[in-house]
């Protein structure tokens, strides 16, 4: 009778590590069709948090692109320049108190509806209190997310 019990015991240990496993392996994307949108939810929720944020954006085919920019900073800065793959998206500065956002729009970022995107990032701003400029690539993360029709 203890033999049973042991080898039914075994069984369901083995079962549940293998069932771990599957759920780490289709997380990190190991499995085509399970996981794949973490990359770009990953991104999204990086960017949303980052010292200059983008809160919303879409990157559409039709050259319709939107970012919701917010300043996460306890300073007001001046935004000189949003760069995506090397490209500026628009021509003129603007200020950001702290905690607040403004919408950009462009037509500059060309994808194809339905792929999939990652641009790298960078962001020229100064602070109005120190006069100090920065520029803010997201340390390394890129811009991810699925182009728009």
């Amino acid at each position: 009778m203890k033999k049973g019990q042991t080898a039914t015991e075994y069984l369901i240990i083995l079962a549940v590590v293998i069932i771990i496993a599957l759920i780490v392996v289709g997380v990190l994307g190991g499995i085509p069709g399970m996981g794949g949108g973490a990359g770009s939810r990953t991104s999204a929720s990086y960017w949303a948090t980052a010292d200059v944020a983008f809160t919303s954006y879409s990157i559409s085919a039709t050259g319709s692109d939107t970012l919701v920019v917010r300043n996460n900073l306890r300073d007001g800065i001046t935004v000189t320049s949003i760069l995506l793959n090397g490209t500026a998206l628009y021509g003129t500065d603007f200020q950001l108190a702290p905690g607040t956002s403004t919408t950009i729009t462009s037509d500059l970022i060309n994808c194809t509806a339905g792929q999939s995107f990652s641009y790298s990032v960078q962001i020229n701003y100064t602070n109005s209190v120190t006069s100090a400029s920065y520029t803010f690539t997201g340390d390394g993360t890129n811009l991810e997310g699925t182009c728009a029709a």
